[in-house]
Formats: structure tokens, sequence, C-alpha cells
């Protein structure tokens, strides 16, 4: 599994989520419709395979992202209401397919928490709803991909 794979399979399940307008794997340079979701990675870390000869070592991966889905800064009720059903929707999606479509042999993907905030985008300041995933596996080691 690589990170590409990680980004598709949860983009995946983000899509079966009803109201999400444009599911983005980037930060946009601005936002045309609303709620947008792009992820950008935010962390990760591998372990095992170190020192001597990996050939046959075990070997961890822990893709951390943050999701961003974002408002129109309207007025404060109306865009809150907004992002009020994607508190619960958002990691339900997930929850229905942790493996990503299969994408992960020995791990799962999970929402790990969320934050509501503001984002500039393109100098205008918008709503935010950020989720962050983890995905994480284990495998042999293989050439560094995992």
């Amino acid at each position: 599994m690589s990170y590409a794979d990680v980004i598709a399979g949860l983009h995946e399940r983000f899509a079966t989520v009803p109201g999400i307008k444009a599911i983005l794997a980037y930060e946009p340079p601005s936002i045309q419709v609303f709620p947008t979701l792009y992820s950008m990675p935010t962390s990760g870390t591998r372990n095992g395979a170190t020192g001597g000869n990996p050939q046959g070592q075990v070997v961890s991966m822990d893709y951390e992202t943050v999701h961003r889905l974002v408002f129109r800064w309207q007025d404060q009720k109306t865009a809150f209401s907004e992002l009020w059903p994607f508190i619960n929707s958002l990691p339900a999606a997930v929850d229905q397919d942790p493996r990503l479509g299969g994408r992960i042999a020995n791990g799962y993907a999970r929402m790990l928490r969320y934050e509501t905030t503001f984002v500039t985008i393109g100098g205008v300041e918008y709503l935010c709803l950020e989720w962050y995933s983890s995905v994480p596996e284990k495998g042999v080691y293989k050439d560094g991909i995992l």
C-alpha cells in the first residue's frame, strides 16, 4: 500500500457522504462549490526494518492525514448548521469500509479526531471542519514502500 492508495480509498469513502460537492487531493487555490473536501498528509511513522539485513523483517507504516471540509462563512448560524451533520457522517463513511476497498491488507483506516477552525484560501476566509485520519498497516519489508 502506498499513500496514493490511502488517499484514493479514503476519498472513495468520502464520496459516499451526501452533500459533499467536491473532493480534492490537494489544497485548491480557490473554492468554487461548498462544501469542498480536500486532504493533505500531516505526518507518518515507519517502524521496523532498521539496520542489518531487512529481508523478512516486519515493517509498519502509519499514514496520518488532515481532511478539510470547507464551508462558506456567511453567518455563524448558517455555517455551523451546515457543518454539524459531517461531524458524524465522515467517520461513519470510513467505518463502513475501514480496509478501504481491500487496499489495506493488515490494518484499517480510522478517523481520530476533529476540530473546527478557519482557513484562508485565495485570500478568502472559510469555516472548516478538519478531520484527522490514521491508516496503519504492517507487512514485510520490500524496497522501502512499506
